[in-house]
């Protein structure tokens, strides 16, 4: 089911980016963003150590597989993906920057990340300045995809899930008074605990 999603993912940026990347000039007989005429290259940002090492490497394998199985079916518009990823260490700061040379370095025609709300909303900005197609596969604060029309997510936002549960606890499980732990440091867990809280 993940890699059947996965695959959907790719190939949806994939097209987008093409179109998109269409229109731009190329350079001295290079593909769409620098990439060669064969292949579409895309950028990913990854929590691949640190704190949200599990979240981010199951993601990352996710995308890893689905690339394998996309090209093993003739790539996109008959063009393979290439990936170019790198490591955030699931630091805050560190999305921001290797968005940036993933694009003006790498010249990807998109960006696939973060697992986490903070560091998607760290590099969004940019790839919304710079007209980039940016996916994130679970970042879930609405801010996210408030930030421009080329910032995309593929789940369900925190209002959603938030207004959700808490419906679930009042009706399904007849609960009156709730505890809720969250993590304030994090996007994620205050707009959980504060959509669930909502009336």
């Amino acid at each position: 089911m993940k890699t059947i999603c996965s695959s959907r993912i790719l190939a949806a940026l994939s097209a987008v980016a093409l179109a998109l990347a269409g229109c731009k000039p190329t350079d001295g007989g290079s593909g769409a963003g620098g990439a060669d005429a064969d292949t579409i290259k895309i950028g990913e940002f990854a929590s691949l150590t640190g704190k949200e090492a599990a979240f981010g490497k199951s993601s990352h394998n996710g995308t890893l597989l689905a690339i394998e199985e996309a090209n093993a079916a003739g790539g996109v518009l008959g063009r393979r993906i290439e990936l170019v990823y790198e490591d955030n260490r699931s630091t805050p700061g560190e999305s921001a920057t290797i968005v940036k040379k993933l694009i003006t370095r790498d010249g990807v025609v998109a960006v696939l990340g973060e697992v986490a709300s903070g560091r998607s909303l760290e590099a969004a900005p940019i790839c919304q300045a710079n007209k980039i197609p940016m996916i994130s596969p679970s970042s879930t604060n609405p801010k996210v995809t408030e930030t421009g029309d080329y910032i995309f997510r593929v789940c369900f936002t925190d209002p959603f899930q938030g207004k959700l549960l808490a419906g679930f606890g009042k009706r399904s499980l007849k609960a009156t008074k709730v505890a809720i732990l969250s993590i304030v440091s994090a996007p994620t867990g205050l707009g959980w605990r504060n959509f669930f809280r909502e009336p």
